[in-house]
């Protein structure tokens, strides 16, 4: 095998990790929350600080209804058990008999309002729980499917990794040292395959004599155009990834 086939297999090698690492750390971004979770939650809360304040108001016009009842009620034995002789004192009784009456039938329809008001602010918390829960569970399942697939990402980049080196100890180290310098430089690849006399790392036409030099496979020969290593398709072991990285020899 050629210099630049040997390089070439190489940058097929990286270019599998790259595209598995970016994946994985595309994965840990996408196992945070969703929006609509994010959404879901916040409703409920909204809808259950809404309960929370009504079973409040509520209960505080019971306890303001049960007093007034109660006072009433005290009022009203006076009144009648004989125990209350001063016709003035009868009197402003009489009234203040009449104002809680007033207001006990006050209390009795906003408490009657009240709790309709729980009853429809229980029933929004029940519709938000359940929008919340399905959502959850929507959620549980994707981030299940992108973890399982991180899982078959790591381990197909360990293979990888065992393949790069073993391909490392067979290249030369001048070779290396170009290698590596264009990949910092040229977004990880440096060499480019040649594909009907295309560069495919800038798509331009690779000129005739350029082609010549890169077919011998004396020299590692460059593209005029992106200065990547040129490689004429033919001599790679692998021209992609896609094939079973379970077996590492392969």
């Amino acid at each position: 095998m050629s210099r630049v086939a040997s390089l070439y297999d190489l940058q097929m090698i990286d270019s599998g990790l790259d595209s598995r690492v970016a994946r994985m750390r595309q994965i840990d971004e996408q196992m945070a929350e969703s929006p609509e979770l994010v959404a879901a939650r916040s409703a409920l809360e909204e809808v259950s600080a809404a309960l929370t304040a009504e079973q409040a108001r509520l209960r505080q016009l019971s306890h303001d209804g049960d007093e007034t009842s109660t006072r009433l009620r005290t009022l009203e034995k006076k009144m009648y058990d004989g125990s209350v002789k001063n016709p003035k004192e009868l009197g402003q009784m009489q009234e203040e008999v009449e104002h809680l009456r007033v207001r006990s039938k006050s209390l009795e329809e906003r408490t009657l309002d009240a709790m309709l008001a729980v009853e429809a602010a229980e029933t929004e918390q029940a519709k938000a729980q359940e929008a919340l829960d399905a959502i959850s569970r929507e959620q549980e399942q994707y981030h299940a499917g992108l973890l399982e697939e991180k899982d078959k990402l790591l381990s197909q980049a360990k293979v990888l990794q065992v393949k790069r080196q073993r391909a490392i100890t067979e290249l030369p180290w001048a070779d290396l040292q170009v290698y590596e310098r264009l990949r910092r430089s040229k977004a990880g690849v440096a060499i480019a395959a040649v594909r009907g006399g295309l560069c495919e790392g800038c798509h331009v036409a690779v000129p005739a004599t350029v082609m010549r030099q890169a077919r011998s496979g004396t020299e590692l020969t460059t593209c005029p155009t992106c200065g990547r290593i040129l490689y004429p398709l033919g001599e790679a072991k692998y021209t992609a990834f896609d094939h079973d990285l379970d077996n590492i020899d392969r």
